[in-house]
Formats: structure tokens, C-alpha cells, sequence
């Protein structure tokens, strides 16, 4: 709902990354599980996801480059 979503992830993620604000980092291909990757190579730059299920759990992906 036009929250920011580096604070959201701060607040509700319990992913390691959720204290960076969810931020991965820059990742090729065939670094992430291939659902994950799938979703985030798909999106257009500033682009989210919807929900992104793996077998660690839930994600939503924001495609920041």
C-alpha cells in the first residue's frame, strides 16, 4: 500500500537479509533456488513481485536494477 519496502522487510522479515532492509545484493543467474530466481529475473526494474514460495518460505521481490 505504498509502504517503503526496506522498512517493511526490517519490521516483518525473519529472512538474515531482513536487517538490510531485504536487500540481496547484486546476483546472477544460478545463484538463487530457481523459483526465486525465476520471479526476480522477470520483473521489470522497480518492479515487486507477488507472493514467491521456495522451501525457505515466502518472499516478495523488489527488482531494484
Amino acid at each position: 500500500d505504498g509502504a517503503d519496502f526496506a522498512d517493511v522487510a526490517r519490521e516483518a522479515s525473519n529472512c538474515p537479509s531482513g536487517c538490510s532492509g531485504g536487500d540481496l545484493g547484486k546476483f546472477g543467474r544460478g545463484a538463487m533456488v530457481p523459483e526465486f530466481e525465476e520471479a526476480a529475473f522477470a520483473l521489470d526494474v522497480n518492479g515487486l513481485s507477488g507472493a514467491v514460495e521456495t522451501n525457505f518460505g515466502y518472499h516478495l521481490i523488489l527488482r531494484t536494477e
